[in-house]
């Protein structure tokens, strides 16, 4: 009676483990890929959204700056003219960030201040996403 595996048998169900995977990898990597954009993008969404109600319910500036290096949005609304009270500061996920102006600032009635049609742009690998911020302060993907 025979109780374990030969040399050959074990070498052969690793290479056909080995075959698998490397056929497998590729769009798995992919996928997560896509899915990490998605993710900064709806966080931005998000937080642009949040922005924009909080600058209306409170009748004040309100900013959203973009940390590329950090991958973190803060967000803040403004107290005084020369003063910011910080909100918080939230992740945007495993996505790079590119934006053309870092800071998105609405006024009271929700509408862009300043700079207006900010586009941001979150890519990982293969993977990426534009959003672009309108001057009537709405997203579009």
């Amino acid at each position: 009676m025979r109780q374990g595996f030969t040399l050959p048998e074990l070498l052969s169900a690793i290479a056909i483990i080995g075959i698998l995977l490397s056929i497998v990898t590729p769009p798995l990597g992919r996928a997560l890929d896509q899915a990490a954009v998605h993710e900064g993008v709806e966080r931005f969404a998000a937080l642009h959204a949040t922005t924009r109600q909080l600058a209306i319910s409170r009748n004040a500036l309100a900013r959203l700056e973009l940390d590329r290096a950090q991958r973190t949005a803060t967000l803040s609304v403004r107290r005084t003219p020369a003063a910011w009270d910080t909100i918080g500061t939230f992740p945007l996920g495993s996505a790079a960030i590119a934006c053309s102006n870092p800071t998105i600032i609405f006024g009271p009635l929700g509408l862009g201040y300043g700079t207006s049609n900010t586009r941001v742009i979150f890519t990982r690998g293969a993977a990426a996403d534009t959003v672009t911020t309108s001057r009537t302060g709405r997203l579009r993907r």
